[in-house]
């Protein structure tokens, strides 16, 4: 039995067979020289000509236009098929384990497809020698385009013209749609066959947000800061008034033995030395008629200290109103500023510019520092400074366009209306 007498369904599954095993070494010869393994390359050239040549063979004895028709038993071509696809299984089970004993271009630029960096070299003029699948799936999530221009797409990146741009310039960083935060840079590299670029992408969202994280930890420590400076002036000013208490009280019982001393020299003027006891009423009255305060004592002392200790430059634009019922609530407009200026605003000058009217005090509150995005919701410091405000009977107004104010108007003459509500007048 030969090939020729089988019927035309056989020889067509053989003949399919055979076109199969060609493929398998035309397929093992474009792997060879893809890795670079030349002995397989000459083996895969010889085995893949076979092929051929027996592929046309079948072909043409099933079409009969073979003049010469080979004769072959039947068992005999079976074992030839059979033999050529063991060859050309086992040639690529060969090139395989070549492959990942060897180092070669492909077994590289798989290596550089599985990195999460990107990496991308080029030529000087922006033609790409190698991109791997990290740099590549950026550039279409950055651009919406494949990389085909190393030079312009490095120029968009330092211009920030990609989409979640976070820092544009030498170093850009970009956030991606998932999440991700890469930063980018270019290396130059001298080679032998002259200079070339780099470009990576490093991954750098754990980083990046640990950077965020310690921000945040900063500003809150920078704002804790702030108040230990402020309780510390307030623990001074608390010790300042202390010891003038002391003194007052001092200078109570002072008054009350000269008191008792001019009693006796009235009942018994000659137990009492007169010279003696007017020194000593002189001493006292001359400590109540020409009392000038200490400069702890002097108005918005302590804020001002409060303001230099912190770093930040106050300036105060006319006088602030000195009534001795408008100092707590100043006192607590002015900390709650510079402590928002240094939190919220990161500024580094606070000012403070005074008006006044018949009736009342107008006092706007401004900085340097950057405008708030959105509307700013009154809580803690504002907050309770708006409580006091409008319970002295002044208001609160503030505006964050084009840039923040915080404008109070406090009533004039607030102690003498207190008096007079307490004594029982409109």
């Amino acid at each position: 039995m030969t090939f020729l007498s089988i019927s035309p369904e056989a020889q067509g599954m053989l003949t399919f067979w055979v076109s199969l095993t060609e493929l398998l070494f035309f397929a093992n010869l474009l792997r060879s020289v893809q890795i670079g393994e030349k002995r397989s390359n000459a083996r895969s050239i010889v085995m893949c000509t076979a092929g051929l040549v027996f592929v046309q063979i079948l072909f043409q004895q099933m079409d009969g236009v073979m003049h010469c028709p080979v004769v072959m038993p039947l068992w005999t071509l079976v074992l030839v098929i059979l033999l050529l696809t063991c060859i050309a299984c086992m040639e690529q089970y060969r090139l395989a384990v070549w492959n990942r004993t060897h180092i070669s271009a492909s077994s590289i630029k798989e290596a550089l497809d599985f990195l999460p960096t990107g990496l991308c070299f080029a030529l000087p003029e922006g033609l790409p020698l190698l991109v791997n699948e990290t740099m590549e799936r950026l550039s279409r999530l950055l651009f919406e385009t494949p990389l085909s221009d190393a030079c312009a797409m490095w120029e968009a990146l330092r211009s920030g013209q990609g989409k979640g741009c976070i820092k544009d310039g030498s170093e850009p960083i970009y956030e991606m749609p998932d999440g991700k935060v890469y930063a980018f840079r270019r290396e130059e590299m001298n080679l032998a066959e002259g200079t070339a670029y780099a470009v990576i992408a490093a991954d750098i969202t754990e980083e990046y947000a640990r950077t965020g994280e310690l921000e945040e930890k900063q500003k809150i420590a920078a704002v804790m800061n702030a108040r230990l400076k402020s309780l510390l002036g307030t623990i001074e000013y608390v010790a300042m008034s202390k010891e003038l208490l002391q003194l007052k009280t001092a200078m109570h019982d002072n008054l009350g033995r000269s008191l008792l001393t001019a009693r006796r020299y009235l009942q018994s003027p000659e137990a009492v030395d007169p010279k003696e006891m007017l020194s000593v009423w002189k001493r006292n009255l001359s400590h109540l008629i020409e009392e000038t305060p200490e400069e702890w004592q002097i108005p918005y002392y302590v804020t001002k200290k409060e303001a230099a200790s912190l770093g930040i430059d106050l300036q105060i634009i006319g006088d602030l109103p000195e009534e001795e019922a408008l100092l707590p609530v100043l006192d607590l407009a002015v900390s709650t500023h510079m402590i928002n200026v240094l939190r919220h605003a990161d500024g580094h000058t606070a000012v403070i510019e005074t008006s006044e009217s018949e009736e009342a005090y107008r006092i706007c509150f401004t900085n340097d520092g950057t405008a708030p995005a959105g509307k700013i919701r009154e809580t803690g410091g504002l907050g309770t400074l708006r409580r006091q405000v409008e319970l002295i009977g002044g208001r609160m107004e503030i505006s964050t366009v084009p840039r923040f104010e915080m404008n109070l108007v406090l009533p004039k003459n607030t102690q003498n209306r207190k008096e007079e509500t307490w004594a029982g007048k409109p």
